[in-house]
């Protein structure tokens, strides 16, 4: 490699404007995606909704909304209530998980006839 050569690497645009180094850089900022059936939260969150949440199923309730983010890459998700049904969690647990964590102002959510609660996660490290 001569002195020229040298000069000449980088002339081309920048790498890191590169739509995949954008994509990469903004996946290693993300949290982890949880692993198939385990439940990843965040400490500061899973902090802040402990001192609203007030029964153990309420905090499965705000565990799996938070792994649900995770695992759809958003911040609005639909309320898995299959999968909390499967884990023993009723809806009057969900409805006053909901209603905890909304006036805690710790979600917004969105009701529709005929389509699941969708929740926006409002705490999201």
């Amino acid at each position: 490699m001569t002195g020229d050569d040298i000069e000449d690497l980088f002339d081309e645009d920048d790498p890191f404007d590169d739509p995949l180094w954008q994509q990469a850089q903004l996946m290693a900022d993300a949290p982890p995606r949880p692993a198939k059936d385990y439940v990843v939260v965040s400490l500061a969150w899973l902090g802040r909704a402990a001192s609203v949440v007030r029964t153990p199923q309420q905090v499965v309730v705000a565990e799996v909304l938070y792994r649900q983010c995770l695992l759809k890459r958003s911040r609005t998700v639909a309320v898995p209530a299959g999968l909390l049904r499967g884990l023993g969690i009723d809806r009057n647990a969900i409805r006053r998980t909901l209603a905890n964590l909304k006036q805690a102002g710790a979600i917004t959510t969105e009701f529709r006839i005929g389509h699941p609660t969708q929740v926006t996660l409002l705490w999201f490290p």
